[in-house]
């Protein structure tokens, strides 16, 4: 079946699980399946998997109950691109039903982290993110 999309994605970033407390989580995931810790702050802890990051995301004590997202343990998959908002408008020309539009959800020094949240014909929620320079 030939390729008919714009879309570039290049790799499984992330596999994200939404967790209630990442510190009551952590334990499971490195003391009982091994998983060594990349990096851990409140409510957000990567796990090294190799070429992708298994992260638990807890969940926000602090969101306005409009906007918080109930996924109760669902699991997300993150998939790298160049550039999230270009992503975006190619999954809109696709009628892709999108969940989240770009948003900033991680930063650097010199970079800003940008992901676009979507649904699968399933209604499965997905993930592109890309990585821009400030």
């Amino acid at each position: 079946m030939p390729v008919t999309t714009n879309l570039k994605v290049s790799t499984l970033a992330y596999v994200i699980v939404y967790v209630k407390d990442t510190e009551k989580a952590l334990p499971f995931y490195k003391d009982v399946l091994g998983f060594k810790v990349k990096n851990a702050v409140p409510g957000w802890v990567e796990l090294d998997m190799g070429n992708t990051t298994l992260a638990l995301h807890g969940e926000d004590k602090n969101a306005e109950p409009a906007k918080a997202v109930k996924r109760g343990n669902n699991t997300v998959a993150v998939f790298n691109v160049d550039n999230a908002n270009e992503a975006h408008e190619v999954l809109k020309s696709h009628g892709v039903k999108i969940v989240n539009a770009p948003q900033v959800v991680c930063e650097t020094p010199e970079h800003v982290g940008m992901c676009v949240e979507f649904e699968d014909p399933d209604g499965n929620v997905l993930s592109l993110f890309g990585m821009h320079k400030k």
